[in-house]
């Protein structure tokens, strides 16, 4: 594989590729014989350092995908502001040149594919687009099916004739086609099974190395976020509720929601299971209507008054660890669920 300049010094920290300031981002749906806005995103602010990986996650319906889709651009936004590589972007149109340095693996690899369309018809489509001749398009077309594992040969089929795991590396390969810089990943391992799962994060891992790729990472699976993640957001209804490092995450969550989640990841052993306090109580609220005050207050055993009167916003409990609840802000014991 090409080696790259971009690579930040040894001992150095890496420049920001990807800045978001205060994303907001809702839809218009019908409900009844009325239209209202559904808020998928509020008020996320991220930064993901050229060179690292972002892990978003939250339970169905917190807004990972929509943040996802509106770094993107697939999805305008109605405030804020996206940097890229310390470029604003405009919320319609964005130059070519961002383009081609930002791609998406999504999660079905299946429907992600045109079934219509050979392997090599599909990884070539994005560069023919972009105007690339056609011997660089061949030439460029096997060199990543071969950085994905797959024989060049591989271009002449189509995708009922693979499996699930070399349909997800095609679609791989597709995004790696245009050279990106950033590559958002969205459940990309979430539809195959566990053994090809460790396969397809293991190759993600040796790629990024090799080509100094920025991810974002979205799952709901925390263990996979936990290998893949250098930095980990937790959402909850369409706001960020803790940020830190993986490691900080996975030794000492802070937010309630983060310990329930983690509270809920299944354990082989019984003497390790935790205690069913500490899991998640009811169901999220709808989006349509969300609680005043601190969104997750509705569910969390630690509520006090001014959770329904004010939204948290994120403090540094240290350096490098964030977390929006009123437990730390108004000096509240940490909560601790025993885990």
């Amino acid at each position: 594989m090409p080696t790259t300049d971009t690579a930040p010094t040894p001992g150095t920290a890496p420049d920001p590729l990807v800045e978001l300031d205060r994303i907001v981002k809702s839809f218009s749906v019908k409900v009844g014989l009325r239209r209202a806005r559904v808020s998928a995103v509020d008020q996320v602010t991220l930064v993901v350092p050229e060179g690292a990986t972002l892990g978003i996650v939250g339970e169905s319906g917190c807004g990972k995908s929509t943040l996802a889709r509106v770094v993107l651009g697939l999805h305008t936004l109605d405030n804020g502001q996206i940097s890229f590589d310390g470029q604003a972007l405009a919320k319609r149109r964005r130059p070519r040149r961002i383009v081609e340095q930002m791609q998406m693996v999504f999660q079905d690899p299946y429907s992600a594919l045109n079934p219509r369309a050979s392997v090599g018809e599909s990884i070539a489509f994005p560069l023919r687009v972009q105007g690339v001749g056609k011997q660089e398009v061949r030439q460029r077309v096997a060199k990543v099916l071969e950085d994905v594992g797959l024989h060049p040969n591989y271009g002449g089929y189509y995708p009922h004739q693979l499996s699930g795991g070399q349909r997800q590396r095609v679609n791989i390969a597709r995004a790696l086609a245009l050279q990106p810089r950033l590559i958002v990943l969205d459940e990309a391992v979430s539809a195959l099974d566990k053994s090809i799962q460790a396969q397809i994060l293991n190759l993600l891992k040796d790629l990024q190395a090799e080509y100094n790729l920025t991810y974002v990472f979205i799952s709901h699976d925390l263990n996979v976020v936990e290998y893949m993640s250098d930095q980990v957001a937790v959402m909850y209804l369409g706001q960020v509720v803790e940020l830190c490092p993986a490691e900080d995450l996975y030794r000492q969550p802070l937010h309630p929601y983060s310990q329930a989640l983690l509270a809920s990841i299944p354990v082989l052993d019984p003497g390790r299971r935790s205690s069913d306090e500490a899991g998640l109580r009811g169901e999220m609220p709808s989006p349509l209507n969300p609680p005043s005050g601190c969104r997750f207050r509705t569910r969390c055993a630690f509520a006090m008054d001014v959770c329904a009167q004010q939204t948290p916003v994120l403090t540094r409990a240290d350096d490098e660890h964030m977390v929006g609840c009123h437990l730390y802000a108004h000096g509240s014991p940490e909560p601790n669920h025993g885990g």
